[in-house]
């Protein structure tokens, strides 16, 4: 009882966590790898807005911005990471959705292999069986053909004594006919 209990919490955890997974996908179409990149570029802009900046530097030279630009360009790359997190799980779940059609494939072609397999078995099966009815009924009447010739020497042995009483019907032959008989008789 208790293995079954912790089979059906290990089913709602898997379940849980499924809903989960989910649940992060549907938000805004993230996955949980998506999340971690857009909060990681929401944490640097904050930093970014909220240090001083009035320049950009590029290599060895600076440009001189005004602080109400770096809101908007703050702004801006925010929404850049947040769509490039967006286009990086819808990929990932894309990827993710051609490997289980691959999967899926690959196991259809598995089963159909197996199921060709197994009727060529079953034919093999089949054919063996009839070679094996074949080799029986082979046997039966080998065995029904050596009692009907055991029964013709039978016949005959009791033809060749009739046939000697008759000619000569001596106590010899007699004797001989008699103790044919009685083998004979059950």
């Amino acid at each position: 009882m208790a293995l079954e209990v912790a089979d059906i919490d290990q089913s709602a955890q898997e379940l849980f966590e499924q809903e989960s997974k989910d649940r992060l996908r549907r938000l805004f179409g993230f996955d949980k790898q998506a999340l971690i990149q857009a909060s990681s570029g929401l944490v640097i802009g904050f930093i970014a807005l909220y240090s001083s900046y009035d320049h950009v530097q590029f290599f060895n030279s600076s440009i001189k911005i005004n602080q109400q630009w770096g809101v908007w360009l703050i702004a801006a790359s925010l929404a850049l990471v947040f769509i490039d997190a967006q286009l990086a799980a819808r990929s990932r779940l894309r990827t993710a959705l051609e490997a289980n059609r691959e999967r899926n494939r690959t196991d259809q072609e598995r089963n159909r292999t197996d199921q060709e397999r197994n009727r060529t078995d079953q034919e093999r099966n089949r054919a063996a069986q009839e070679r094996n009815q074949a080799a029986e009924a082979r046997e039966c009447q080998a065995e029904a053909t050596e009692l009907q010739r055991q029964g013709i020497a039978v016949l005959r042995g009791a033809a060749l004594l009739n046939a000697r009483y008759q000619l000569d019907p001596s106590e010899l032959n007699r004797s001989r006919l008699k103790a044919f008989l009685a083998l004979l008789a059950p």
